[in-house]
């Protein structure tokens, strides 16, 4: 496609900053720190491979595994499997993305070629009967065969799908993985001939740039992940340093990759706040801090627990976050990329509430499943969570009143425990160049009843528009798809300095209030003071014992005078009902809340222009989200908007 390479070169500037502050002195003194930790990681290493799970032949510990209820129907899956033929994915379908921009339909398909492996390997070291090891390795040929390991999305211009470059990205490290461990597992169970075809196939296209990347300092474009801060890092090197774990022999060459990850792990947790704030949202919490732990427990239990990657400095409070990130119960903030239904692992956290001592003892219960071989690797088995359990100190999450991210600007506020009240709230700050970045400075969610009436929609399904220096394009992530302001009709602008700036904040058993400066999401030189204030009463100020509200100030100055509109966002019915003469306010009500909107102007009484929008993007919730606005009807110099936001069951006067 006609600029492509462009695209992508610009698609990594804007979703995956490389943020390379603090670089090394040099590749030389690199390479010195490097190596001189592997001399070290070197003397803890068996001889041998060895990393997550264990050989066929222990079959205590596989039987133990095949009486977990999460693993009984393995075997026939792995049976209905093997009775199918493999569903090759023609280069038509890789194509795809590079004609229309559509992803989903190459890896869609692509991906049941990975179940099955899944599914074969467990069934064969479950049932131990060699009835599943021809069908396995027909299935690891024929992954061997695709041109390309990496998603079409990453290839620039089908480079590597062609043959005239190599590098490796999400995709092509987890396969390196999971066929090491299908090696390590299954031994001689499986040929030479297939053994040899996976360690050729993972050293051309996983260790080959890897090593020259970061030894010979050769700059792949394809190798940005290395020195990222994003979810890439940690999950392309679990990838990378699994596979070494479990098919390279040299123990020297082990603890190199072990070294190397150790290393540039400081560039992945520049990724979070100092408080743990993932900018990139739950789901990518679970992908790139659940990868993480995944590496972090390889190389411990692959050097007997003498190297410890969770001990590294932020380790705690990012493995807080998700849990923390709870705003009513089992429901979740979606900023950024994130999908409204999106939560923790279970799973992944209950194993770091373990292993950390974190006290989440809800999460603690929650078995692991068959899947992913890596994840069974870490989770199925024991672990360092069960050999060293830490001592548990409580971490209630909804008992608290609110869960401050103050480095992230981001606050959570909830009822007080055994409120009849369910309303709950979560505002954020932030900046326009987060990881997987929106235009939304200012954005809110409000909860009530287990539902989100008002709040930030989530991403989208992406497209080869997501990544591309057309990001803002869409409605879904530029401004307009967020409940913030538009000033003159202008959106906020992206970059780092398009940031709201807390300026005040006020916390008590009864009110919390959040004041935060937008001014700087904006460029406009008109614009002399935007600010939005959060007040969240748990209960009704003048009826004791009556739900609480949330209400939102907006108040703005313009030189010369200008337009002010704000909005609300919701996937929810909503209806117009009017305006209530008694209090000057239009009232509208959207799911089960009502909602009141007052307009105050300096200049005089103006009245107040309603619209309604559908945002007509594919969003990641599968439905269409509605933008209600609310715009002062002619230029203001000095105006505010009023949002007060209850429950419909109740309409005190205000």
């Amino acid at each position: 496609m006609k600029n492509f390479f462009a695209v992508i070169v610009l698609s990594l500037m804007f979703v995956y900053p490389l943020h390379l502050a603090g670089q090394d002195s040099g590749i030389e003194a690199r390479n010195k720190k490097i190596d001189s930790r592997a001399a070290e990681i070197v003397k803890q290493l068996p001889k041998t491979p060895h990393c997550v799970g264990r050989p066929i032949t222990d079959r205590d510990a596989w039987n133990t595994i095949a009486a977990l209820p999460t693993f009984k129907d393995v075997v026939k899956d792995a049976e209905k499997v093997a009775a199918t033929p493999i569903q090759e994915v023609p280069k038509s379908l890789y194509m795809d993305f590079y004609e229309t921009g559509n992803r989903d339909r190459y890896q869609r398909v692509n991906r049941q070629k990975y179940v099955r492996l899944h599914q074969l390997v467990l069934g064969e070291c479950i049932e131990n009967k060699g009835r599943f090891i021809v069908p396995l390795e027909e299935m690891i040929r024929s992954i061997c065969a695709d041109p390309s390991w990496v998603w079409p999305a990453h290839d620039r211009n089908a480079e590597i799908y062609k043959g005239t470059a190599m590098y490796s990205d999400l995709r092509s490290t987890d396969t390196s993985v999971e066929l090491g461990l299908a090696v390590l597992w299954l031994g001689n169970k499986l040929s030479p001939e297939i053994r040899k075809l996976i360690l050729d196939n993972v050293e051309r296209r996983t260790f080959a740039p890897y090593e020259a990347y970061v030894k010979e300092d050769k700059q792949s474009r394809g190798m940005w992940w290395v020195r990222t801060s994003n979810n890439w890092n940690s999950v392309c090197h679990a990838g990378t340093v699994g596979a070494a774990l479990t098919l390279l022999d040299s123990p020297q060459r082990r603890a190199w990759y072990i070294a190397s990850a150790e290393h540039f792990m400081d560039d992945f947790f520049r990724g979070f706040t100092p408080d743990g704030y993932c900018s990139e949202g739950m789901g990518y919490w679970n992908y790139g801090f659940g990868n993480f732990a995944d590496l972090a427990e390889m190389v411990y239990q692959a050097t007997n627990g003498s190297t410890d990657f969770f001990t590294m400095p932020k380790v705690r409070n990012c493995a807080l976050f998700g849990p923390r990130m709870e705003v009513a119960p089992n429901q979740f903030a979606a900023f950024a990329d994130c999908s409204i239904t999106s939560k923790p692992n279970e799973v992944l956290t209950g194993f770091l509430s373990k292993r950390l001592g974190l006290g989440l003892t809800e999460y603690e219960k929650e078995l692991p499943k068959a899947g992913a071989l890596k994840a069974v690797g870490v989770y199925a088995f024991p672990n360092s969570a069960a050999e060293i359990p830490a001592a548990p100190t409580a971490a209630p999450i909804l008992g608290e009143l609110r869960t401050e991210f103050p480095d992230a600007g981001i606050l959570i506020c909830r009822p007080k425990p055994g409120d009849k009240n369910q309303m709950a709230f979560v505002c954020k700050a932030g900046h326009n160049n987060e990881h997987h970045n929106h235009n939304d400075v200012g954005s809110f969610t409000v909860m009530y009843n287990g539902k989100m009436p008002i709040l930030d929609p989530g991403g989208e399904v992406y497209t080869q528009r997501t990544f591309s220096n057309k990001r803002y394009d869409s409605k879904l992530l530029n401004s307009f798809g967020h409940p913030v302001p538009i000033i003159n009709g202008q959106l906020q602008k992206t970059g780092r300095n398009a940031e709201g700036k807390v300026m005040a904040k006020d916390f008590s058993d009864e009110r919390d209030t959040f004041n935060l400066n937008l001014a700087p999401a904006y460029q406009l030189e008109e614009l002399k003071q935007l600010e939005r204030l959060f007040m969240f009463h748990r209960m009704f100020p003048s009826s004791p014992g009556a739900p609480g509200t949330v209400t939102i100030v907006d108040s703005v100055k313009l030189e010369p005078a200008g337009t002010f509109e704000t909005a609300l966002v919701t996937y929810e019915t909503w209806k117009d009902e009017g305006e209530d003469k008694n209090s000057g306010t239009r009232d509208f009500s959207i799911g089960d809340l009502r909602v009141k909107i007052l307009t105050k102007s300096k200049d005089k009484t103006v009245p107040l222009e309603f619209s309604a929008v559908e945002i007509d993007e594919d969003a990641s919730a599968r439905k269409k989200p509605t933008r209600l606005s609310f715009k002062i009807a002619q230029p203001v110099t000095e105006a505010e908007i009023h949002i007060t936001v209850l429950p419909a069951i109740q309409s005190p006067a205000l």
